[in-house]
C-alpha cells in the first residue's frame, strides 16, 4: 500500500504525535537550491563492492565510466560483510579511493558480530563499520528489540555498537531496517511482547512506526562524518512517499544530531525486483536531493536491476 503526504501526515505524523522540526539552511550548511545541487553532483554514495561490480559489468548493462564518474571521487563508501573471516579483502575496487567497510548484522553473537570481529581481528584495511539490524536470523531477537535503550535490557545496542567501534577508532554506519517495527512475537522479551510494534497510528505501515518510534534518534550516538542511512527503497516507487517519509526520518537525525551524514537507499538488490524503473529512480532521487546527502544503492547482479540505476546515474549527470 503506498501513501501519499495527506495520509502520512494525517496517520503517521500529526495524529501519532511526533514532533516534525523543519531542516534548516544553517544546519544543512546550504540553501534548498545549493543543497539540491550539492547532492545531485557531489553526493557520498554507499554500495556493497558486489553491488559496484554488478553496476560496471557490461554483460549486466553496466557502464564503467560512469562508475568511475560517479564513484571515484573518494566520497564513497565501499562495503564488504562480515562472516568471520578475518581475510576478507577490502571492498575498495582496484584504481578507485573511497571508504573501506565492513558491514555487520549484529553487535555480539558469537562469530559474526563486531564484538567477535574486534576479538578475532580486524582486517587491516578496514576504516568503518556498518551494524545493520535488520527483522531477520542474523540480528539477535535480543538487539531487534533494543536498538534504542529499552528498559528491559537497560541498553542500546546501536549505543553499544557506536561507542565500541568509535573506540577502536573507526566511523560508524547505522542503517536499521523498517521491519524492526513489527507485531512478530519476541521471544527475548518478557511475555515475547514485540518492542516496536506497528499499530493503527501507523496505517499498518511498519515506515509510519519507524518515525512513530523514533528509530532515528539514534543518530545521537554518532560522531561527525558517521552516516545515518533510512532504508527507503521500499517506497521508491511512489516518489511523494518516497520524498515524504525519507524528509521525516532526516528531520529526526538532524534533531538528534546534526552533524550526522543523512544517506537515503535507493534501488533494490534481492528478486523479485520492485520493478522500479530509471524514472522511478531517478525522480525518487531528486525529490529528496534537498534533504539527503547521498544515496546507498542497492544492486543485485540482473540486469533488470542494473539498467534503470545506470540509467538514472546518467539522469543525475553521470
Amino acid at each position: 500500500m503506498s501513501v501519499t503526504r495527506r495520509q502520512f501526515i494525517t496517520t503517521g505524523g500529526a495524529a501519532a504525535g511526533i514532533a516534525v522540526t523543519a531542516l534548516t539552511a544553517t544546519a544543512l550548511g546550504a540553501s534548498s537550491a545549493t543543497a539540491r545541487s550539492r547532492v545531485l553532483t557531489t553526493p557520498t554514495w554507499m554500495l556493497a563492492g558486489a553491488g559496484f561490480a554488478n553496476l560496471a559489468a557490461k554483460s549486466l548493462g553496466g557502464d564503467p565510466a560512469v562508475c568511475r564518474r560517479a564513484f571515484n571521487t573518494g566520497r564513497t563508501w565501499f562495503i564488504t560483510t562480515y562472516t568471520g573471516d578475518t581475510t576478507i579483502p577490502s571492498p575498495v575496487p582496484a584504481g578507485y579511493t573511497g571508504v573501506a567497510v565492513l558491514k555487520f548484522k549484529c553487535y555480539q553473537d558469537g562469530s559474526t558480530g563486531l564484538v567477535d570481529a574486534l576479538a578475532a581481528g580486524l582486517p587491516s584495511w578496514v576504516t568503518a563499520v556498518q551494524y545493520d539490524a535488520e527483522s531477520w536470523a542474523q540480528t539477535p531477537d535480543l538487539e531487534q528489540g533494543a536498538w534504542l535503550l529499552n528498559p528491559h535490557t537497560q541498553t542500546s545496542y546501536a549505543q553499544l555498537f557506536c561507542a565500541t567501534a568509535h573506540s577502536h577508532g573507526l566511523k560508524v554506519v547505522l542503517t536499521p531496517g523498517n521491519d524492526l517495527c513489527n507485531n512478530s512475537p519476541n521471544p527475548a522479551y518478557p511475555q515475547r511482547k514485540p518492542q516496536y510494534p506497528v499499530t493503527s497510528k501507523d496505517a499498518g505501515q511498519n515506515y509510519n512506526a519507524f518515525i512513530r518510534h523514533n528509530m532515528a534518534a539514534a543518530a545521537q550516538y554518532l560522531q561527525p562524518g558517521d552516516i545515518f542511512e533510512y532504508q527507503a527503497q521500499q517506497l521508491e516507487l511512489d516518489t511523494e512517499a518516497y520524498t515524504t517519509v525519507t524528509t521525516k526520518v532526516a528531520e529526526q537525525v538532524e534533531a538528534a544530531n546534526p552533524a550526522t551524514l543523512f544517506l537515503a537507499g535507493l534501488g533494490r538488490s534481492k528478486p523479485p525486483s520492485d520493478g522500479a524503473n530509471c524514472a522511478d529512480l531517478a525522480a525518487a532521487a531528486t525529490g529528496v536531493a534537498d534533504t539527503a546527502a547521498g544515496f546507498w544503492l542497492n544492486v543485485g547482479a540482473y540486469s533488470s536491476q542494473v539498467r534503470p540505476m545506470i540509467c538514472a546515474l546518467r539522469k543525475l549527470g553521470y
